[in-house]
């Protein structure tokens, strides 16, 4: 009984502190963060509306679902977090693979909430500095559309 008590101890010792107060994973929380920023700076940059945030279902996630003014219908916006200098950028980060998944779940979602807009869907990179808090965004209007559910994948 007591290793056990020991070993538990130890692991309760080792998890990280600060995610583990806020009942997340450190990834989720620097992901949480990275979404706020992103959404400050749409907001301030593009005078975006937040319609939806971190909508969900058993078969994918949308980060944020708003409107831009100027632009006709829903914006979908998927928030890529990267260390500033790493190898792949925040937009080479969103692949085919992700691509098609936002696409096939935000026609799910919305359709389900009664949303029949036309659809844009953005990418918001930001970048993290060395203590993973977020420092710039850089937006990708129109980043891709619908129509990466009839091309095929490229090898």
């Amino acid at each position: 009984m007591f290793f056990f008590e020991l070993v538990g101890a130890l692991f309760r010792e080792l998890r990280p502190r600060k995610a583990e107060a806020r009942g997340r994973s450190r990834t989720r929380a620097v992901g949480d963060a990275a979404e706020e920023f992103a959404l400050a700076f749409l907001k301030k940059e593009k005078g975006f509306r937040l319609v939806e945030r971190g909508m969900m279902d058993e078969d994918g996630e949308l980060d944020l679902v708003g409107r831009v003014k100027g632009n006709e219908g829903l914006v979908v916006v998927e928030v890529r977090a990267r260390k500033e200098g790493g190898m792949l950028t925040p937009r080479e980060a969103v692949d085919f693979r992700k691509q098609r998944q936002v696409v096939k779940t935000a026609q799910r979602l919305l359709r389900r909430k009664g949303f029949h807009d036309v659809l844009r869907f953005d990418i918001v990179g930001v970048y993290l500095n060395g203590r993973n808090e977020p420092v710039r965004a850089e937006h990708f209007e129109d980043a891709f559309d619908r129509g990466v559910l009839k091309k095929r994948r490229r090898s």
